[in-house]
């Protein structure tokens, strides 16, 4: 959609919240005696609404005017609904709440590229080392072959597991500084015009893809498949999204639009600053999950259930939450 018919569609709608906000500041007798130009009912909607579309108008490269006018009219509206006893939390839950689903979607088409770079080159490698074991030699140093085979293999205490691994709480800590290491590189990769990103994504599908070959081939895919189900939805989608954030960051300098590439890769990182903020959340539950969930030895019925559970809350979460007028 143009700028222009953007405007067209939904100005009206920013002049009445604006009118809104205008009728708030005058005198309350003046207050009392002009009807609002809002009904109380409709300002909170109109409020998220205002947030929805500065998140479109920054994802699609708006003109800097719009942008600022809808940042103005969501940061007004924020401070008088919920004044200065909203702290962090309050916000922070309130965009996980609907807020960050609503974003993902605008990314809808840097998280579909960033998908496919992921999980071709994960389908490919996983293809070719399941009918050739030894192909995974070709891309896993032979020390780390031997450790996946150790992890899952049916001797071993705790599925996903060295002998020498650290405790629950141990290797809770080492999820999260190594899932947020892969995060980070997809993300802070976008800033060489995407083309990081992309190395990043596909480096992380071939090594995923050699070790779920070589341990299926090996006969223990029962084992690895109930290990990682049930943290599988929330830690590789938060990689998707972290390398989807470094796309849009490439993709602000390759085709910056009316600004330049300073304006637009600034832009670009504040506009997709809350969806990393939730992957980030997304990881630190996936840590928890594989930390203190997925190596105990349940009857992987159990395992398979509990996994495709939380697969579909997640998958649901991202289709449905936050939607307004401006999805549809």
């Amino acid at each position: 959609m143009r700028q222009e018919q953007f405007e067209a569609l939904y100005g009206e709608r920013w002049q009445a919240f604006e009118d809104w906000l205008a009728h708030r500041e005058l005198p309350r007798r003046k207050r009392q005696q002009q009807p609002a130009p809002l009904p109380s009912a409709s300002v909170p909607r109109h409020y998220r609404e205002i947030c929805r579309h500065l998140a479109l108008a920054r994802a699609r490269d708006y003109g800097t005017a719009l942008v600022a006018r809808l940042h103005r009219l969501a940061v007004a509206g924020h401070d008088v609904l919920y004044g200065a006893a909203s702290g962090f939390w309050t916000r922070a839950l309130a965009y996980l709440g609907g807020g960050f689903a609503a974003d993902v979607r605008v990314l809808k088409t840097f998280v579909l590229v960033s998908a496919l770079l992921l999980t071709v080159p994960y389908a490919a490698i996983g293809i070719a080392t399941r009918l050739d074991p030894d192909f995974a030699y070709l891309v896993l140093p032979p020390e780390r072959v031997w450790e996946f085979e150790e992890m899952y293999s049916t001797n071993t205490e705790h599925l996903g597991r060295t002998r020498d691994a650290g405790t629950d709480v141990q290797m809770f800590g080492f999820y999260i500084y190594n899932n947020i290491g892969i995060a980070f590189r997809c993300y802070a990769g976008g800033a060489l015009a995407g083309l990081g990103s992309a190395a990043a994504l596909l480096s992380n599908g071939v090594f995923m893809g050699a070790a779920e070959g070589r341990i299926v081939a090996k006969g223990y895919g029962e084992n690895f498949y109930s290990f990682v189900v049930g943290h599988s939805a929330f830690e590789l989608f938060a990689i998707v999204l972290s390398g989807a954030c470094g796309l849009r960051l490439g993709w602000a300098l390759i085709a910056p639009g009316r600004r330049s590439r300073a304006q637009a890769l600034k832009q670009a990182a504040h506009a997709t600053a809350g969806v990393m903020a939730g992957a980030a959340v997304m990881l630190l539950i996936a840590a928890g999950i594989e930390a203190f969930w997925s190596p105990i030895r349940f009857a992987p019925a159990i395992k398979y259930s509990v996994g495709i559970g939380l697969i579909s809350a997640v998958a649901a979460y991202f289709l449905f939450a936050g939607r307004t007028h401006a999805d549809r």
